[in-house]
């Protein structure tokens, strides 16, 4: 039987419906790379000389491409809330996307894609493929001196592009790890897994710094499977946003029929897929549903396993996509945040949860494990056992369940914009606005 996954991508297809303008400017790429190149070989040494006689110095700023800004996921969520504090600070960085409809605003650079698909299984995600020469006009024009890049798609082989024909330092940010993500999702044996690694290897080492989202993600990149240099590989976070004051409270029987204010439910927002770890859901529910008979949960988000998960769990309450003022309204009105993936390399949603005074109970992994303190802003576990019986600690003692909330208040409250902006400005290399001069930084 054909499996429907990414082993399956048929390459030449992909080629042979790239069109006239794709080829065109393919042409046009390979023509002008190597002239441009020689004339900016010399910029290091250029802007050093200007430094000397204090004029003509290159200008001190980043353009930030991007495949996804504008889709309904994690990291396009943590990336609008990076381009609105770039763009609330003026910092010296601007994005720039691909698309066929957003609109252009402050250090945002929109352009039209030539061409864009769609892969059958990921078709809420749109492959779009830019202008090459279009993108290096915009970097020329902009005067920026550094690339950063924060998707593996069409835009790294841009980002490597602009790296060469402007001889420019270089950045990638990880949001995903795609080797946890193909052995989920893909029937690829390991000998497949560890071509695909070698591949990124080689893409990764391209960088001149690869910034990453947990501790356990920067000691793979450092180790024997990756082999990046320590000082290449740069610890970050996603930042926390101002909390919605406009969103408000609702009662959990507007959502849960003949549910009351005592009713303890669980809460769950996510892409509605298997590497996010919801098909463990069903057996933590059952399993704490011994000791709490009355235990509901809800659950928001769309993705191609929502029809295989509802009939697993035919009893949650299944709310679809929701907005953020509609998902801020259920953190400050429900009980428990349970995330059960092992994949995710950061968790916006814990933070977002946080935000609203919502403890998270999660897997002790990656990105959860440097968010949550155990046992004070929510649970770090290592079964579907554990996960069971934290939730019955939790809704056994009001007095835990206060103090959590509390201090999941306090633990978002250190993932402020100023200082991770700083960090992340600062470890590019670009010059700080005075505003962001002496704050703490990222620990």
């Amino acid at each position: 039987k054909r499996q429907d996954n990414m082993s399956n991508v048929r390459v030449e297809k992909m080629l042979d419906s790239l069109s006239f303008p794709i080829l065109i400017s393919l042409i046009l790429a390979g023509s002008t790379l190597a002239s441009t190149r020689v004339l900016y070989q010399n910029r290091t040494l250029l802007n050093r000389f200007a430094g000397q006689i204090g004029k003509n110095k290159h200008a001190n700023r980043a353009l930030y491409l991007t495949d996804t800004l504008l889709d309904k996921n994690g990291v396009s969520n943590s990336l609008s809330g990076k381009l609105k504090e770039i763009q609330r600070a003026d910092l010296p960085v601007d994005f720039l996307i691909c698309h066929s409809s957003a609109q252009a605003a402050s250090h945002l650079h929109v352009i039209k894609p030539v061409a864009e698909f769609e892969l059958q299984k990921y078709g809420e995600q749109t492959i779009r493929i830019p202008d090459l020469m279009e993108i290096a006009k915009i970097f020329y024009e902009g005067g920026y001196d550094r690339i950063v890049c924060s998707t593996e798609g069409p835009m790294a082989l841009v980002s490597m592009f602009i790296q060469q024909m402007f001889n420019v330092p270089s950045y990638f940010f990880m949001h995903t790890d795609w080797i946890d993500f193909i052995k989920h999702t893909t029937d690829l044996n390991q000998y497949g897994r560890d071509r695909i690694r070698r591949l990124m290897r080689a893409l990764y080492n391209r960088y001149d710094g690869v910034f990453v989202l947990n501790s356990e993600h920067k000691e793979w990149l450092i180790g024997h499977e990756m082999q990046l240099p320590e000082e290449k590989v740069l610890l970050t976070a996603h930042h926390t946003q101002p909390r919605d004051l406009g969103a408000l409270r609702i009662s959990k029987s507007s959502i849960i029929p003949n549910a009351t204010d005592d009713t303890p439910v669980l809460f769950i927002a996510c892409r509605i897929s298997k590497e996010k770890g919801i098909f463990d859901l069903p057996e933590i529910v059952a399993k704490a549903q011994q000791t709490l008979p009355d235990l509901k949960i809800v659950i928001a988000g769309s993705g191609p396993a929502l029809e295989e998960l509802q009939a697993a769990m035919p009893e949650a309450i299944y709310l679809g996509w929701q907005s953020k003022k509609e998902l801020a309204s259920l953190y400050l009105s429900l009980d428990l945040f349970v995330f059960p993936s092992r994949f995710d390399t950061f968790g916006n949603v814990i933070l977002e949860s946080f935000v609203h005074g919502m403890p998270t109970l999660a897997y002790n992994c990656k990105g959860p494990k440097d968010i949550i303190e155990h046992h004070k802003s929510g649970f770090l576990v290592d079964s579907t056992a554990e996960m069971a019986e934290s939730i019955e600690t939790f809704f056994a003692d009001k007095s835990l369940q206060h103090s959590m909330a509390q201090q999941a208040v306090l633990r978002a409250a250190q993932y402020q914009a100023e200082p991770i902006m700083q960090q992340f400005l600062s470890d590019m290399g670009l010059e700080l606005p005075l505003m962001y001069n002496n704050q703490r930084t990222v620990a």
